[in-house]
């Protein structure tokens, strides 16, 4: 099991023992590391499609610096080639250049030494991309955009208790050492987040990988009883095959049963889940990012976007704008340590929100082992579009 599935401890009142003054100039330097192999050309159309994620992530951010802001901002791009050795060539020039924030990269051992120099230098850093608690500890210079696999389940778990009660709801897994470890997470959080012991549990239900492959029917049992809400908690691509038959049997055992499936964002970058399981199974997805196509301002970037660049923006420029948003806003109204002055604060941007919560991996601890992004939306497929869940 990935060790980031464990349930980190986060309380906010323990930041108060230790303090950032704010830092606040008139002009900031930022580096941003993308991890890009750039040969010659930097042109979208001649790059690799993992390169065009990133330059459309840096397009992003191009267009949010290009609009009005109240503080001076000088950027500097780094192409780490993903090659932790070439990382000392860019700090060697960071002694140079002096940056007071890094945003990037990819991979998480350039960014556990990236991290390592943000903390010895008291340089804050963004990792945009990287979900993981094994990065960094005791490092409040560190902020996680990307919310942790610990969240997605808490904000499921949140959800599914709104909602329905913990005797109707199935937990589906393998009989399998990981998929027995998650199924106990949901329920060690969700007897957590309740704050009353002896809370009443999720039910599981182990369905082999083999069972979805033959006609027999594999939830009529549960159906019987009431079953009103599935859990399928993988995240991992590897399990991509799994998730996609559990939902394919769901639809075709589906009649006329009424329930609603609690997946993954793995659903949503599979090419082989079907949008028509997606239009006839309730199935609500739990993600970070959701660009809403109708939303009027979504609508003028996207207007924006292709008149600047000749080509519709991706997900990755959507995310780009709202990275390079969130900084311009915290380095005017806090200073260079904004992340550490946002805790209690949540800021609505294009296709996301950033709340900043301190994460604590040891009970007790003093100090945060680093700051973390903890927003997250619940999304449904609804007749032709996504739609957000959230409202009760």
């Amino acid at each position: 099991m990935d060790e980031d599935v464990a349930p980190p401890i986060s309380e906010e009142s323990k930041v108060a023992s230790f303090i950032l003054n704010k830092k606040r100039k008139d002009h900031y330097k930022v580096a941003i590391l993308l991890p890009m192999r750039i040969e010659t050309s930097i042109a979208v159309e001649e790059l690799s499609p993992n390169n065009q994620k990133f330059a459309n992530f840096y397009a992003g951010m191009k267009m949010a610096g290009s609009e009005e802001s109240e503080v001076h901002v000088s950027v500097k791009i780094y192409y780490t080639n993903r090659d932790v050795y070439k990382m000392q060539e860019i700090f060697d020039d960071w002694d140079i250049f002096q940056p007071d924030l890094i945003i990037g990269s990819y991979e998480s051992d350039i960014i556990t030494r990236t991290a390592d120099w943000a903390r010895n230098n008291r340089v804050p850093l963004i990792s945009p991309w990287l979900s993981s608690t094994k990065i960094t500890e005791e490092n409040i210079f560190y902020l996680q955009l990307r919310p942790s696999i610990t969240s997605y389940y808490e904000k499921m778990i949140e959800h599914i208790n709104d909602h329905f009660d913990a005797e109707k709801v199935y937990v589906i897994g393998r009989d399998a050492v990981n998929d027995h470890m998650m199924k106990r997470i949901l329920n060690r959080l969700n007897e957590r987040m309740s704050g009353v012991p002896n809370v009443t549990a999720f039910n599981e239900i182990v369905v082999p990988m083999d069972s979805l492959m033959h006609g027999d029917s594999l939830f009529a049992d549960v159906f019987e009883e009431g079953a009103k809400a599935f859990v399928i908690p993988h995240y991992s691509s590897r399990d991509e095959s799994y998730v996609y038959s559990c939902l394919r049997k769901l639809y075709a055992e589906q009649g006329m049963h009424d329930f609603y499936i609690y997946t993954m964002p793995l659903i949503l970058n599979s090419d082989r889940v079907d949008i028509n399981i997606l239009k006839n199974l309730k199935t609500r997805t739990c993600e970070f990012r959701f660009p809403d196509k109708r939303n009027p301002n979504v609508q003028k970037f996207r207007k924006q976007y292709f008149e600047k660049y000749g080509w519709l923006p991706s997900d990755d420029a959507y995310y780009g704008y709202d990275v390079m948003k969130f900084v311009l806003y915290g380095l005017s109204e806090y200073g260079q340590y904004f992340h550490y002055y946002m805790k209690d604060e949540t800021l609505d941007l294009l296709q996301m929100k950033i709340h900043v919560v301190p994460y604590f991996k040891r009970e007790g601890s003093e100090r945060p082992d680093f700051m973390a992004n903890n927003h997250l939306y619940i999304i449904e497929y609804d007749i032709d579009h996504f739609v957000i869940k959230d409202i009760r």
